[in-house]
């Protein structure tokens, strides 16, 4: 069977191959090129890996899944013959100067969806292709973003039937929430809201921008800086900026705020906040912004369960990046089964994408909960001894158990050791493939080790837990156990286990876990449980392999240069064991 490819396009682009209706490799665009949420341009360079880390060639591609996206002007015709010569002016300029000019297709499908009409008449389809390299027969379809969202979520959740709520910044047409059902492999959209000032995904961006961090990049800080402070102070009024609607507005606009209606919401709402976070101390704001913030989308995801009667949700979108939200609600009493989607961001829209394609061909095997996404590039030990040596560095080559006992003594004597084995990790987590672990008993670990990465971050490290102890060590572990594998949602740390693990526990006393099981990587687990060997503690601290404002580890050569800059101690690249020599 032809493969098939999925492309995202805006922010945070990404590119992934299914074969004989099975995902074989899904990669960011931000890991290959090493610029942070590198988007709003086609992925070619996550499509390159995407195709060669699933053994495929451009020839084998039988179809391409899009979105209405960022892309090169040049693949679309513009409404008018003058805006079309405009536009070939400006395209033949631009070449001159060696920059290719990019369209939103999003603007254009706006003002022909005006018209009833759909994107397809102005694509130009052929030189697509070709500027793909992709064979002239391929097929190429649009999905509406936020039904990618959808299918992502509700595919991989593995529930027969549930509940599906999307949220983010904006979409399509203005839509940045859909609510919707799940059930006998069929999407069914019941509502959206598209109302300018009311999104929360906006909310939470200026809300981050005020604060002086970088929205889409930053969100987490806010998030880390809210445990710190008093929400009651500013509830009220970041209330005035976003809140459930009234029940009686469903299906239709979800969410509301004193902004909506004006002509200037948007940029109304955003000076309101960005004042209101100024004058006030900011782990106050950041408190009450967090609480507003979960109490709407509580309130909307409970409206949704009981209009449907659905006990399980399938979430996905920007805002469920937000892990305290995420385990808000896995706690709500009606809610037996919470997944969320772990390439949450618009990283993930290129997996939903193709999803959609090849359920319409026919081709999808059956689904079942999503219990690993290593699913990015690898590297062979040629390439990982070759980058050891290129930088002065003499490995040893270890057989598995001694690579993994080295590690866990070294873990255990309070080194910290970079872990860069098989395939990537798809989304924004280190999951145990390119990380850096360290012991979970240091009550220092978080000022040092921040110190030595550059970054400035407010939340504690994350533990990966052996999924047999999780149980033990965290509340409400059962009910959260489909986003546990993929770090996407908080627990509260049992009280007898918070002075043993201080590393990784934040000061409202949640972690943010990382359940690892044996059969899906075996080498991490061994990893763990030769640690819980030498200290009887089931869990390491994790953090994902880079420093401040980079992405995480891609090449071989970027887990080596960390070891040469000394943010690691030791490193483990593939199956060989490398140490600075300290003097």
């Amino acid at each position: 069977m032809p493969a098939i490819l999925g492309l995202a396009s805006s922010h945070d682009a990404s590119a992934c191959v299914f074969i004989d209706g099975q995902l074989a490799a899904a990669v960011s665009q931000e890991r290959v090129t090493r610029r942070k949420n590198d988007g709003c341009r086609l992925p070619l360079e996550a499509m390159e890996h995407a195709l060669k880390a699933a053994g495929i060639g451009r020839g084998d591609v039988g179809g391409v899944a899009l979105m209405h996206s960022f892309y090169p002007e040049k693949y679309f015709r513009r409404e008018s013959l003058a805006k079309e010569v405009e536009a070939r002016l400006v395209r033949a300029r631009r070449r001159l100067q060696g920059e290719e000019r990019q369209l939103n297709v999003n603007d254009l499908l706006k003002r022909v969806a005006d018209r009833g009409e759909g994107i397809t008449p102005w694509f130009r389809r052929d030189e697509f292709l070709a500027g793909l390299g992709l064979r002239p027969d391929t097929g190429v379809r649009f999905y509406d973003h936020h039904a990618t969202h959808a299918m992502a979520a509700a595919w991989y959740s593995g529930f027969d039937e549930c509940a599906v709520l999307t949220i983010d910044g904006v979409g399509e047409l203005d839509i940045f929430h859909t609510a919707g059902t799940w059930s006998a492999g069929r999407l069914t959209r019941l509502g959206h809201s598209d109302s300018l000032g009311a999104s929360p995904g906006e909310y939470y961006e200026a809300i981050t921008a005020a604060m002086g961090f970088i929205p889409l990049r930053h969100e987490g800080k806010v998030l880390g800086l809210a445990a710190h402070g008093d929400a009651r102070k500013l509830y009220k009024d970041f209330r005035r900026a976003l809140r459930a609607a009234p029940r009686g507005n469903y299906p239709g606009n979800s969410f509301d705020s004193d902004f909506v209606g004006r002509n200037d919401a948007y940029k109304a709402r955003e000076a309101y906040l960005e004042a209101l976070v100024r004058a006030n101390p900011r782990e106050d704001a950041a408190a009450a912004a967090q609480a507003v913030f979960e109490d709407a989308i509580e309130e909307v995801a409970r409206d949704l369960l009981a209009r449907t009667g659905q006990r399980r949700l399938a979430v996905n979108g920007g805002v469920f990046a937000n892990v305290k939200l995420n385990q808000r609600l896995a706690a709500l009493p009606e809610l037996e089964r919470l997944f969320v989607f772990p390439a949450m961001s618009d990283t993930g829209n290129s997996v939903g994408a193709a999803v959609f394609l090849v359920l319409e061909k026919n081709e999808q095997k059956p689904a079942q909960t999503l219990r690993s996404v290593y699913w990015g590039s690898g590297w062979d030990d040629k390439a990982c001894a070759s980058a050891l040596a290129a930088s002065g560095f003499t490995p040893e080559r270890l057989a598995e158990d001694a690579l993994v006992s080295r590690a866990a003594d070294a873990i255990h004597a309070g080194r910290v050791v970079g872990w860069f084995q098989g395939r990537m990790e798809f989304g924004p987590r280190a999951l145990g493939n390119r990380s850096m672990l360290a012991r979970p008993t240091d009550n220092e670990i978080n000022k040092t080790l921040n110190a030595r990465l550059a970054r400035t971050e407010f939340m504690p490290f994350a533990p990966s837990v052996l999924e047999e102890h999780a149980a033990e060590i965290f509340d409400n572990a059962g009910k959260s156990a489909d986003c546990l594998p993929f770090m996407t949602i908080t627990c509260n740390v049992k009280q007898e286990w918070r002075a043993r693990i201080p590393a990784v526990v934040h000061v409202d006393g949640t972690a943010r876990p990382q359940t690892v099981s044996r059969a899906t990587n075996p080498l991490y687990w061994n990893l763990i449980e030769a640690y819980r060997g030498l200290s009887g503690i089931p869990l390491v601290l994790n953090t994902s392999f880079n420093v401040h404002e980079e992405p995480i580890v891609c090449f071989p050569e970027n887990a080596v240069q960390a070891l040469a800059e000394d943010r690691i101690d030791c490193l483990a690249l593939g199956p060989y064991w490398a140490e600075r020599i300290r003097r």
